[in-house]
């Protein structure tokens, strides 16, 4: 009992160790050694460290602010990615939006020339470019009229009827 008391009065008094930047980056690779904060022991830690001014108890201490210290970040990063997916997200309900509104003004109003109705032309020619480009090894131009699965296609596909 005595000795325990002894120990305990020589812990208390004792000034705190600072973990120096080369001490902390030996524990850290330790540490990593033994397979990452949950999988090492002190004691390893301790004997790998071969430090001989260190103690067990400092090990256990210093571990175990390592351990809260890694645990926190990964919850902030995790944080940061769930506000980056959901901003994205917010992004793309905007693009959306913005693209069902244009097309309600395109079939309100269909003498109005519209950037989007020319881009979907365009993209129905390029598409018709491209399914008739090896016949012949010739380049056939996309023609005005098209056949009834084309157009279909086209409408499902983009919403919009030529």
């Amino acid at each position: 009992m005595r000795d325990s008391i002894v120990r305990s009065y020589i812990r208390s008094n004792m000034p705190r160790m600072q973990w120096t930047d080369d001490r902390h980056y030996l524990f850290v690779q330790v540490v990593e050694i033994l397979g990452g904060e949950e999988l090492a022991k002190p004691k390893k830690i301790l004997n790998l460290m071969g430090a001989n001014n260190i103690t067990l108890s400092q090990v256990k201490s210093h571990l175990q602010m390592y351990r809260n210290k890694k645990k926190e970040k990964a919850k902030q990063e995790m944080r940061m990615m769930w506000q980056m997916y959901h901003r994205q997200s917010q992004q793309y309900v905007q693009i959306y939006e913005n693209l069902i509104r244009d097309v309600v003004q395109i079939e309100e109003s269909p003498e109005m020339v519209n950037p989007m109705v020319v881009s979907c032309k365009s993209l129905y020619q390029s598409c018709r470019v491209g399914l008739n480009e090896n016949r012949g090894h010739d380049v056939v131009v996309a023609e005005d009229g098209a056949n009834g699965e084309e157009d279909m296609s086209l409408e499902l596909t983009l919403g919009l009827k030529y």
